[in-house]
């Protein structure tokens, strides 16, 4: 490398067959945005693939879905956020309480590796 040049870290992508597989596991709202989110954020990719057999746990027979959160008084991009909407009917009570539980099992240590780029939230 001569003086003036910077090593870029190389782009990666999320692939068809990783697309494939976040289709079965969630529906996809404004997918587009969604794709091009995960594109820009792969790291987010293994946790989603993990996140349903730890949901499941807490929320057996739910849906899963996975939208945007975007902060309409950002200025930047950088804030928005995937979120993972978990689609229940439970009692609103339990749904938190199982909600608190899940994340004490598993979203706490799993947010980190997100980089805080995503959350879950009740539908």
């Amino acid at each position: 490398m001569t003086v003036g040049q910077t090593s870029a870290a190389p782009r990666v992508s999320i692939d068809q067959t990783e697309i494939e597989q976040i289709e079965k596991l969630y529906t996809l709202r404004e997918r587009s945005e969604v794709l091009k989110f995960l594109d820009n954020h792969p790291f987010l990719v293994p946790v989603l693939l993990e996140a349903p057999e730890n949901i499941r746990d807490y929320f057996p027979d739910n849906s899963l879905i996975l939208d945007m959160a975007i902060d309409p008084e950002s200025s930047s991009p950088d804030d928005d956020k995937l979120v993972l909407l978990i689609a229940t009917d439970i009692d609103a009570d339990e749904s938190v309480e199982r909600l608190w539980e899940l994340d004490n099992a598993w979203w706490l240590n799993a947010a980190r590796r997100s980089e805080h780029k995503m959350f879950i939230d009740l539908e």
